[in-house]
């Protein structure tokens, strides 16, 4: 599951990282300074719209009176109301169901979200969000795609070739058990759950739907599982067990992940 809120727009300016718009000064703010932080850089931004949505988000939980503590609360119940919800599987008669990316929309299917967001924000909120979107720190603006003979050079690697997933287990698994660690963390970590209703739900819920999608990838599954049932318990820290299922979904299948897990 990839991280809807839109990263950090910096700009490089003589050996350090400055905030390359209003938004992203103001949640770099939100930092305690010191902090260490770990940053990748990427050349696909979020579209203006979609960073002022999050804005937006930010906005109404700070001066409205919601429903909703976090602004991700919000942009799931929002995700919720208008059916961008993702299959997790079925476990007895019960269907097990997440709220969908909103990276995974495209342009056009995000542009009507907006809007449908817009129209449901001001009926919970009493509030138009668009004229309350004119205190929001300015997104930035949209940066040029990159030229197709950029693209090209940066996924060829310079070798003139794409790579090859096939060539490597564990880049080829990757995409599929992030998705995994994240259902499982996500479940374990649920504040609206009693921790003995996730203990007897997580093998017959997450645990069932994902053996079901990653059948030739059980061991690993049931490591996701058993690090879950300790981050309910209370036996180890939500980062904790992030970098550990991370490292574990890092190696590739032969090298004998399930053992992994029950060497922890």
């Amino acid at each position: 599951m990839k991280d809807d809120i839109p990263p950090l727009r910096m700009t490089v300016e003589a050996g350090k990282l400055t905030p390359a718009d209003a938004f992203s000064a103001e949640r770099l703010e939100s930092y305690r300074h010191g902090t260490t932080m770990f940053v990748q850089p990427i050349t696909d931004p979020q579209s203006k719209k979609r960073r002022k949505f999050w804005a937006i988000l930010g906005l109404i939980i700070r001066n409205c009176n919601t429903p909703w503590r976090t602004v991700k609360d919000a942009a799931n119940a929002i995700k919720r109301t208008f059916g961008l919800m993702d299959d997790g599987g079925t476990a007895g008669t019960v269907r097990i169901m997440y709220p969908r990316s909103l990276n995974d929309l495209t342009e056009p299917e995000f542009e009507e979200f907006y809007e449908d967001a817009m129209l449901y924000l001001q009926r919970v909120t009493g509030i138009d969000p668009e004229t309350l979107s004119k205190e929001s720190p300015d997104p930035g603006d949209d940066e040029p795609p990159a030229s197709s003979s950029s693209e090209a050079d940066a996924g060829s690697g310079g070798g003139g070739e794409s790579p090859n997933p096939e060539g490597n287990p564990a880049a080829a698994a990757t995409p599929h058990r992030d998705e995994c660690i994240a259902k499982f963390l996500q479940f374990a970590t649920d504040e609206e759950t009693s921790a003995q209703w996730k203990l007897e739900n997580l093998a017959p819920t997450v645990k069932a739907a994902w053996v079901q999608q990653l059948p030739d990838d059980i061991p690993f599954v049931e490591a996701c599982c058993r690090t879950a049932e300790q981050l309910v318990r209370g036996d180890i820290k939500g980062p904790e067990a992030a970098r550990y299922l991370h490292a574990l979904a890092a190696k590739p299948k032969e090298q004998g992940n399930g053992d992994a897990g029950r060497s922890r």
